[in-house]
């Protein structure tokens, strides 16, 4: 099994793409533009690998998004040889989610995560610039293969609904959104409130 999944280096880009970033899923687009795999190629291989068991499939409307399954019997023997690897495949969307402003908190969630149900896809937490945004957007969407939500928050904003346990704050933050960025202090407003 461990022979067939790389088996060829198109495949074992796919592969190690899927092992470096475990939270995050993919679609068919992503994949496509990230390994510089052909169309045809990359559908046979996703086939494959959603056959076997390596990769499970989430749906949003007609979209489907690929994210390694982390139960696949390999699993800790491909991400213990991952780490042997000098050239670790960059996750194109994350990279630029870290450049929309200044932020202090950025997050791919909902279809970037496995979650297609989450309420959104992308949660920005201090100061964005318009300009970058919308260019992280187009790329987010056009990865996505649909339109994308996303929410701002102020820095006190978001921690005041973290600690009034708002369920929309809650529904992302305990479905393991993928951090791109974290600069919070973790010293909340609730021990602030206790120190008066």
């Amino acid at each position: 099994m461990l022979a067939n999944l790389l088996s060829s280096k198109p495949k074992t880009r796919l592969v190690n793409l899927f092992l470096a970033h475990p939270g995050r899923s993919f679609s068919f687009t992503e994949l496509r533009v990230t390994t510089g795999i052909s169309q045809k190629f990359l559908l046979a291989t996703i086939k494959e690998l959603s056959k076997m068991g390596f990769v499970i499939v989430h749906a949003k409307e007609r979209n489907r998004y690929y994210q390694i399954d982390k139960h696949f019997t390999l699993y800790p023997e491909l991400v213990s040889m991952l780490r042997k690897i000098k050239k670790i495949p960059t996750d194109l969307l994350a990279r630029e989610a870290g450049k929309v402003g200044e932020c202090k908190y950025v997050a791919l969630t909902g279809v970037f995560a496995g979650h297609p149900r989450t309420e959104t896809d992308v949660l920005l937490v201090g100061k964005v610039s318009p300009a970058r945004l919308a260019k992280f957007l187009k790329l987010a969407e056009k990865f996505a293969e649909r339109q994308v939500s996303y929410s701002i928050f102020t820095t006190q904003e978001f921690e005041y609904r973290k600690i009034m346990n708002d369920r929309f704050v809650k529904n992302i933050v305990e479905n393991d959104p993928v951090v791109v960025v974290d600069r919070i202090r973790h010293k909340t407003m609730v021990k602030m409130v206790y120190k008066r």
